[in-house]
């Protein structure tokens, strides 16, 4: 007996690469790799201490990866929402809402650090790219995704853009993981074109402006 063809398109190898890239962009990951690339990368932040460094990153990785991870799972655990995917339009909101909770947490947390300008910035951008995916979520599914990786795409244009700095080579293989990644999406059926590329131009462009003009 065959599998039934649901199935085999589930395991294929283009649905595991598609999960696997899902996952390598995923929205609680990107803020890392954004600063990941800010204190390691050839920036003006590049000469910090490593001390400083590890610290910065640390509290980032604790605000935006784990506490929302964590908190998700809490509610996978409890049953409030169905699954991981939060495939419902309905069953993002209160994790979007925890999310943006713990981007302020880690606003507020690095506010007075003025030698973090550069990622204090971005995480305001972040938060107001989750405010925007939450209010159009109200009303339509668009991808969280895309709206992350646009995030992050627009980061890297404008500190490269304002001589802050050498990032070309990154910007060019996050456009190439954001591309890999919408066809990704598309290709799990999670979202169609238009919610696909709304989310990257929606987060590029909130990206851009916030941490230009803010």
């Amino acid at each position: 007996m065959f599998p039934k063809t649901g199935k085999v398109m589930e395991y294929s190898v283009w649905n595991r690469l598609s999960r696997g890239i899902s996952a390598l962009m995923h929205p609680f990951v990107i803020p890392t790799w954004a600063v990941l690339l800010m204190l390691y990368g050839p920036t003006v932040m590049v000469n910090m201490p490593p001390r400083v460094k590890f610290f910065l990153l640390g509290i980032v990785a604790l605000n935006t990866l784990l506490l929302p991870a964590f908190s998700i799972g809490v509610l996978r655990w409890f049953r409030v929402i169905p699954d991981w995917s939060l495939q419902d339009q309905k069953t993002r909101m209160l994790p979007m809402g925890i999310v943006a909770v713990c981007y302020l947490m880690c606003i507020v947390a690095m506010s007075n650090m003025l030698f973090a300008f550069l990622i204090t910035r971005f995480l305001i951008a972040a938060l107001c790219c989750v405010a925007f995916a939450f209010f159009v979520n109200l009303y339509w599914k668009i991808s969280l995704h895309m709206t992350a990786a646009g995030g992050l795409l627009g980061m890297l244009a404008v500190v490269c853009y304002a001589g802050l700095a050498n990032l070309q080579q990154a910007l060019v293989g996050c456009l190439l993981l954001s591309g890999l990644l919408g066809s990704a999406r598309l290709r799990l059926g999670s979202h169609n074109l238009a919610q696909v590329a709304a989310g990257a131009g929606g987060g590029a462009v909130i990206s851009v402006v916030v941490i230009l003009f803010f």
